[in-house]
């Protein structure tokens, strides 16, 4: 059973028209894959969808065996457990330090104190940044902000990871560095899905790549 399946979805905004149209795919566990198209292609709503932060106008999307158009609302706090989210924007707390903007999932989960500390300093050991732990967002680089994002989206050990455009203000360096951390995930068993516009470190990485054009699905590399 594939761990993530999109069957004929749609989502249409009312004042934006159709964001999604028509879209069947299917993400086996474990893969890592790459989602392009120009810029309002569907990208992120596609990735809003499976992050249950959207629902969809009509269709289905499967995620580990759940129908999340039919997902109750009190049940979706735990699915969220389960999909690591990572942003451009790395949405980190500015007057946290670097350890409780990561521990800050597992707060709200309930996990208590000693293994808060036991898991995040896992997930900054993971990403590089285990010396700056206590570090202020604000004392960070561009890059070191992002893995911070990364590792506070990884430390609940979820096993889809969705990143939307995670490297679009970063160098091509930067840029490199990450996909080659989201690649050490992915060779653990993790599933990715990663929208980037950054093409030909797509293409050098050898991935499956699915793409968007006006919220149709118009090429899949590993199509079924």
């Amino acid at each position: 059973m594939p761990l993530i399946r999109f069957e004929h979805v749609f989502k249409r905004y009312p004042e934006r028209g159709e964001a999604l149209g028509n879209v069947n795919f299917e993400i086996q566990a474990g893969e890592m894959v790459f989602l392009t198209g120009h810029s309002g292609a569907g990208k992120s709503t596609m990735l809003r969808l499976i992050g249950l932060i959207e629902r969809p106008t009509r269709g289905q999307i499967l995620v580990n065996g759940r129908n999340l158009a039919t997902l109750p609302r009190r049940q979706i706090p735990y699915y969220r457990r389960e999909v690591g989210m990572i942003f451009q924007d790395h949405r980190l707390l500015p007057d946290r330090s670097v350890f409780d903007n990561v521990a800050l999932p597992l707060v709200v989960a309930g996990v208590g104190q000693k293994e808060i500390g036991r898991r995040v300093r896992a997930a900054l050991d993971q990403v590089g940044l285990l010396s700056r732990e206590r570090a202020t967002p604000v004392a960070l680089s561009g890059g070191e902000q992002q893995r911070v994002g990364i590792a506070r989206a990884v430390v609940g050990r979820p096993p889809v990871l969705v990143a939307d455009e995670p490297t679009g203000n970063l160098d091509p360096d930067l840029s490199r560095e990450i996909f080659e951390l989201f690649e050490r995930f992915h060779y653990v068993g993790v599933t990715l899905l990663i929208a980037t516009h950054d093409l030909n470190l797509v293409q050098s990485m050898r991935h499956r790549t699915i793409t968007l054009d006006a919220g149709r699905l118009v090429n899949d590399t590993g199509d079924w």
